[in-house]
């Protein structure tokens, strides 16, 4: 009798811990396919924000996640330029001052300032959420987008000698470019050791006035030429004519991409 019940009771062990083997290993594989779903998933999402700048220039729309209950909602489409209350913490639409939002995983950040067209749905009578958006300012714009990087491409393959000053070691790198309209916009550009975040930080703003030139190449005005303040914004120096954007806003900024070789939307 006594071994009949430690046979039963090893045998039930034997059981218990195989099950817990295979609970542990279910669990396991559970969640190592949720956390490559997870993956795929947030690499899905930094793609699709990595492509936004391109297709914005491309005129293209932008398609964000369906409502499940879509189809029960009044459908919504407006011209409209998007800002943010940060009190609030929502975007709203300076048309019509309708708030503006989408699927929780993605942003609407990259819209701020610019002209769009939105389709989507009426959440209520004064929300909207954005189902897809197209860029339809000047950014867009292929003939005017065209010309402005081969401007931006003109003035960084030549900026060591366009430049007002010049670098130690001739090591001038264009940075970034701050477009204000079609002929008036900030050069950015900074030592090669700034440039690489490394010290001293040398970088200066350039704001200037573009036309055709005889030559073919751009004919350059300077507007105001600013030396930096990497602390403080407010101390930076003009060292020459009048900084006359100052206080301007929703500027079209370019970035340059290494791993592209092309000029980026911000």
């Amino acid at each position: 009798m006594t071994k009949t019940r430690k046979n039963f009771f090893k045998n039930k062990q034997q059981t218990l811990l195989f099950f817990g083997v295979v609970i542990l290993a279910v669990g396991f594989l559970s969640y190592d396919n949720y956390s490559k779903k997870q993956l795929a998933r947030e690499d899905a999402i930094e793609t699709f924000e990595e492509n936004i700048p391109v297709q914005c220039e491309n005129g293209k729309w932008i398609e964000f996640p369906e409502l499940l209950n879509s189809s029960q909602l009044e459908k919504f489409a407006s011209s409209e330029r998007l800002s943010y209350d940060e009190k609030n913490n929502i975007f709203v639409g300076e048309k019509n001052k309708e708030t503006f939002s989408t699927d929780a995983d993605y942003s609407l950040s990259f819209f701020l300032g610019r002209d769009v067209l939105v389709e989507g749905y009426r959440l209520n009578s004064n929300a909207v959420y954005i189902r897809r958006i197209q860029c339809s300012g000047v950014e867009a714009d292929r003939v005017i987008v065209s010309d402005r990087k081969v401007l931006m491409n003109y003035i960084k393959d030549n900026i060591n000698t366009l430049a007002l000053e010049k670098a130690p070691k001739n090591d001038w790198q264009v940075e970034t470019y701050y477009f204000i309209n079609d002929t008036d916009l900030y050069v950015q550009y900074e030592t090669s050791g700034s440039f690489m975040e490394e010290a001293p930080y040398d970088s200066h703003l350039w704001l200037i006035r573009v036309s055709s030139g005889k030559s073919g190449a751009p004919a350059i005005k300077t507007l105001a030429y600013i030396e930096e303040d990497v602390e403080d914004s407010q101390k930076n120096v003009v060292k020459q004519g009048v900084d006359i954007y100052r206080e301007a806003k929703n500027l079209t900024i370019y970035e340059f991409d290494a791993d592209s070789g092309q000029w980026t939307l911000q």
